[in-house]
């Protein structure tokens, strides 16, 4: 049950006390005593909101005012905790999310936070040159950091702002051609053939490949497995190597034992990890002409090359590790070749259907005839339809409604001989 009531001041000359100030609200939460100030000296006001926090005690929904005093920084605090219990491995990258964050919003309180003003980091954001993908998924973070607060208890904000999202129009779509590869692969030193040759091969993604080490590979079997931290669904995996891929691994690893025995790592640089090979990829690219192109196109060239080699697109899916047919019908990318060649199997489909069939009529009837007694059939427009003038044309319905009692004629009519005597008398009557 909740208590109204003003605060007191003892008046120094009359010395009697009397009331000043805002309502002020009393109330118990788990046996805590609790102070809240309805911010108002309108006592009909005041009464209002001590229905409305009456009720939210009653019904469970008070959320406490702990809610008026949470800032962003308690909402950052909360999701680098989610990260690290958790042990996510993209830190780095929820870093620069809070830092462009942190230098719009700075420490305001929470619930001073709405639309508009996420609104004016959008396009605060769009004015420094950010991409729409780039700005949304700053604003998932955003929108998982409220969430978090709202899970908390006592939860830290009353509710979450609707935050717009917006459209993205910059879904990559390249792949490589297999004499790109090789052009590409020719032109990086040999730390990094390696990596591109699993990625192109494999569609395995970088920070998977960068990470493999020699007791992941069987060179015998010709097989490369995958723990679940070291795959992005958190999921095992097992990529089974073509004899081109299996080649040059076997090679990596005769020159790595002559020079570095021991080093653990597929990728290596002088016995130490390759932690990354941008700059030498940007060199290359640069040299074929192929500038702009990333080591994540090759990941869509292996789920297209599977697809179209007639591997099925579950085995595609488990090889590449796609868990969601959405993103891997977005990675099977199709170009001009793949549409011309649907012309040509369409134009092959047609010519097939366009065959002449010359039938007899006692053929189509499932009669043998002789040879005298053939009667063509043309096809016209995918149906069989006899030549004209095979059958005698009818007098229609119309004829017959103005004459309801057939006429014969002389060389039609029929004959005594035609019937027995009963239905010949009743014929001629």
């Amino acid at each position: 049950m909740a208590i109204l009531y003003r605060r007191k001041v003892k008046d120094p000359a009359t010395g009697v006390y009397v009331e000043r100030g805002p309502y002020w609200l009393k109330f118990y939460r788990h046996g805590r005593a609790f102070y809240e100030s309805t911010g108002t000296t309108n006592k009909k006001e005041a009464q209002r909101r001590l229905k409305l926090r009456e009720w939210q005690l009653a019904s469970g929904l008070n959320q406490g005012p702990q809610v008026d005093r949470t800032r962003f920084s308690d909402l950052v605090k909360g999701i680098q905790q989610d990260y690290l219990v958790n042990e996510h491995r993209s830190v780095r990258r929820l870093n620069d999310y809070l830092r462009h964050l942190t230098a719009h919003f700075g420490d305001v309180r929470v619930n001073t936070m709405t639309t508009g003003s996420i609104k004016a980091y959008i396009q605060k954001r769009q004015a420094q040159g950010a991409a729409n993908g780039t700005i949304n998924r700053e604003l998932s973070c955003l929108k998982r950091m409220f969430r978090l607060a709202a899970q908390d208890t006592p939860p830290k904000v009353a509710q979450i702002p609707h935050t717009p999202m917006l459209e993205e129009h910059n879904v990559r779509s390249g792949f490589f051609t297999h004499e790109e590869f090789l052009a590409v692969r020719g032109a990086l030193p040999d730390y990094a053939q390696v990596a591109v040759s699993i990625a192109y091969y494999t569609g395995m993604r970088i920070g998977e490949i960068l990470g493999l080490q020699w007791s992941q590979v069987d060179l015998v079997e010709g097989k490369i497995s995958l723990t679940p931290l070291q795959t992005k669904t958190e999921t095992p995996r097992v990529v089974y190597m073509v004899p081109d891929l299996n080649r040059v691994l076997v090679e990596a690893k005769r020159r790595m034992d002559a020079t570095h025995s021991g080093c653990p790592w597929v990728c290596q640089r002088d016995g130490k990890r390759v932690q990354e090979m941008k700059k030498s990829w940007r060199k290359a690219c640069r040299r074929l002409g192929l500038e702009g192109r990333l080591i994540h196109d090759f990941r869509r060239t292996a789920v297209r090359n599977m697809v179209r080699a007639g591997v099925p697109e579950v085995v595609a899916m488990a090889i590449s590790g796609h868990r969601t047919r959405s993103v891997f019908d977005r990675y099977n990318i199709v170009d001009e070749a793949d549409l011309k060649g649907a012309a040509k199997q369409l134009k092959e489909h047609f010519d097939r259907e366009k065959v002449t069939l010359l039938v007899t009529l006692a053929e189509l009837e499932g009669v043998r005839c002789r040879g005298d007694d053939v009667q063509v059939v043309e096809e016209q427009k995918e149906k069989l339809v006899p030549p004209t003038r095979i059958e005698r044309a009818t007098r229609g319905l119309g004829n017959r409604l103005h004459n309801p009692t057939p006429a014969y004629s002389n060389s039609l009519r029929p004959s005594p001989a035609d019937f027995p005597s009963v239905l010949w008398t009743l014929f001629s009557s």
